[in-house]
């Protein structure tokens, strides 16, 4: 059986089209992709794993043996069975686990845990809902965004299960058209909530789950998310971080990043009391200046350098197989016959191997570069032959 080896590993059992664990799982191999780290799942969605490639490797965990030295898990603790004894393990909270809908998903406990609380208020509520006192410690969500110059809207990125607020949105946007407030409302959302009642408000744009979202949240004048409950929701912060003002039900770890009514954010009563007074408010958006939340994975994370660039940049000597007879090679656009052989980079030879239509005859070690420094020899004349007599 093969091992996964690296000297972090930030495992997800699942890994969805959208969700806060998938936005944490990004921005950490993002900021620390320098290191020697990679994503272990279960599953993983297409998009997911296209965009995270791009910092590091992602492994479809079939019950391989993990060797690293630090391993960071997210609800599901079970991987820690195939992890070697000596690794440090943390699980982070990511959720407020006293709320009566996330009790449920209280991560299994295992003695060798450490638990990366997100927020105060998240660590507060884990320990005395687990008690668990002496293995916790507060490290905050990596988060990094680009400054984009674009035009502005109504956005909001989000599932529309009843916790995230959809009926407070269809009361806002009804509001908003009784005052005339003209608008067009971008909400980024899935497919199964399509029957949701917001969408009977014709300025409410049902818009196709993309990864691509920064544009969006600079091109907002209001980022708008009515959940009554959240770990340490990453959309608000990346509006915030880009200079957009949030709509939101006020939650308790707001205070302690710095989110404030009236200055970056509006708060709307979770029974919509006060919905023509935030409607009305949405004219002015706010001016202001968030100062980015600080992680403290740099002190979590193993030091060493990553092999990642190399190891995708090396060539793969492959065979083909009978299975791939009738398929087309997109690489090469041909029609592969069993028993060809060609060359590859070595991640489209994993891809290919994963689909059983090759075989890996070869990894071609790629050449070192040898620096060859300049000899200045020292030309001495030459002697005058003399004149021999004949």
């Amino acid at each position: 059986m093969s091992i996964i080896k690296h000297d972090n590993i930030i495992y997800a059992r699942n890994i969805n089209v959208i969700g806060g664990v998938e936005q944490y799982v990004y921005e950490l191999i993002k900021k620390y992709k320098d290191n020697d780290i990679a994503v272990v799942c279960k599953t993983i969605t297409p998009e997911q794993e296209k965009r995270m490639r791009k910092y590091c490797k992602v492994y479809k965990h079939t019950n391989e043996k993990i060797e690293c030295k630090v391993i960071i898990t997210n609800w599901d603790t079970s991987i820690i069975n195939y992890v070697n004894e000596d690794a440090k393990v943390y699980t982070v909270v990511h959720s407020d686990y006293s709320h009566e809908t996330q009790k449920q998903a209280l991560p299994i406990d295992n003695p060798r845990i450490t638990y990366i609380c997100i927020t105060e208020d998240s660590k507060k509520k884990f320990e005395e809902i687990s008690g668990i006192k002496d293995r916790t410690i507060l490290c905050r969500n990596p988060l990094t965004t680009e400054k984009i110059e674009k035009p502005l809207i109504l956005m909001s990125a989000t599932r529309l299960t009843k916790e995230k607020g959809g009926h407070r949105m269809l009361a806002l946007a009804n509001e908003l058209d009784r005052q005339g407030i003209k608008y067009i409302w971008y909400v980024f959302t899935s497919n199964e909530y399509d029957n949701n009642p917001v969408w009977r408000n014709k300025n409410v744009i049902k818009m196709q789950n993309r990864l691509d979202l920064d544009y969006f949240y600079e091109y907002a004048d209001w980022y708008i998310q009515f959940s009554e409950v959240e770990g340490d929701s990453y959309s608000l912060k990346q509006a915030l971080y880009v200079g957009t003002p949030i709509v939101v039900c006020e939650l308790p770890y707001f205070k302690e990043i710095g989110i404030e009514n009236g200055k970056n954010a509006i708060y709307l009563d979770f029974d919509c009391f006060n919905v023509e007074k935030v409607a009305k408010a949405l004219t002015k958006p706010l001016k202001f200046t968030f100062e980015p939340v600080k992680d403290a994975y740099d002190k979590i994370l193993a030091k060493g350098k990553s092999h990642y660039e190399e190891d995708r940049n090396m060539k793969c000597k492959v065979k083909a197989n009978e299975k791939f007879e009738g398929i087309r090679d997109a690489e090469r656009n041909v029609y592969p016959k069993a028993g060809d052989i060609w060359e590859t980079t070595k991640e489209r030879a994993e891809f290919l191997q994963s689909k059983g239509v090759i075989e890996i005859i070869e990894e071609i070690q790629p050449k070192k570069k040898v620096e060859v420094e300049e000899i200045k020899e020292e030309v001495k004349p030459k002697k005058a032959k003399k004149n021999k007599k004949k």
